[in-house]
């Protein structure tokens, strides 16, 4: 499935969306300004916010196809400071599947640029967001991981395109895969709590959506059969412990412990041991706790 952008990395048609979005204002309030900060305007701006998402929401209902939906995204987002956004499976984007999902704003040469050196399977945000149980604006990764290198230099590139601020959901469904719901900016400008509560609901009702929209073709994962020793020595990788460390706990060989690791690893064909613990609490081996 195609990104829905636009030959110059934008989407092109946020002008048309008139016949799907209505009038989402109507306290008659513009909801892309600065809130007031006090009493019964700070009261209104609240309330009109809350009517543009609701808007938003019953004219998803109305969008046939991912690219209306793409089109009622945007324009949401530009409402509220947001320039870009990605709904995605959390998947290969390199060999994903005809029914992955896959809609984004986001500037073509970044995206190139994402899928050309699979960026993706470092990228510092998602890691971070995986560990959070509602997600996170980008000023806290640090908080939930320790940024390596390379993932310092995915940021630093993602800024270079203009993506300087933004949020990030996970989104997890039993039997699918998981997916991510961002929404950037191109200011440092801090995300108000308000921000992120208006993000976290526009990519629930987007998600949502787009999973109704694709129906039965939507991704059903069927969950991979462990030992319980695989899924012992599992856990002990999500805890960052390594096969020799693993191996002294369990009172196990080195070699048996890799062979758990690496023989599970192979049944969900992934590369990266973290690749495998994420999949692992997806399929409910271990507890989203193993992560945290």
């Amino acid at each position: 499935m195609r990104p829905v952008v636009s030959p110059t990395g934008e989407i092109e048609n946020r002008s048309q969306l008139a016949a799907f979005l209505g009038d989402s204002n109507d306290l008659g309030l513009d909801c892309r300004g600065a809130p007031p900060k006090s009493g019964y305007m700070e009261y209104a701006y609240d309330k009109g916010r809350l009517a543009a998402i609701s808007a938003f929401e019953q004219s998803s209902k109305n969008a046939a196809t991912l690219d209306q939906l793409s089109a009622l995204i945007d324009a949401i987002i530009g409402q509220f400071g947001f320039r870009w956004f990605a709904l995605l499976h959390n998947v290969d984007l390199v060999r994903r599947s005809k029914k992955a999902l896959m809609l984004t704003t986001y500037p073509v040469r970044w995206l190139d640029e994402i899928i050309e050196h699979r960026l993706y399977l470092d990228d510092p945000v998602h890691a971070a967001c995986a560990k959070t149980p509602s997600g996170l604006s980008w000023d806290r990764i640090g908080e939930f991981i320790a940024p390596s290198p390379r993932q310092i230099s995915i940021l630093e590139k993602g800024r270079a395109h203009g993506l300087k601020a933004g949020f990030t959901m996970p989104i997890r469904m039993t039997d699918e895969p998981d997916a991510v719901f961002t929404a950037a900016r191109d200011t440092d400008a801090e995300l108000s709590s308000e921000d992120v509560l208006t993000a976290r609901l526009i990519g629930t009702v987007a998600f949502d959506r787009a999973r109704a929209i694709l129906g039965e073709d939507r991704i059903v994962f069927e969950p991979v059969a462990l030992s319980p020793r695989q899924i012992d020595c599992i856990a002990l990788v999500a805890q960052g412990k390594s096969d020799w460390e693993i191996a002294q706990i369990l009172g196990l060989s080195r070699d048996t412990v890799h062979e758990y690791v690496e023989a599970a690893r192979r049944r969900y064909g992934v590369r990266r041991r973290t690749q495998l613990v994420l999949r692992a609490v997806r399929d409910g081996h271990l507890n989203i706790d193993a992560l945290l």
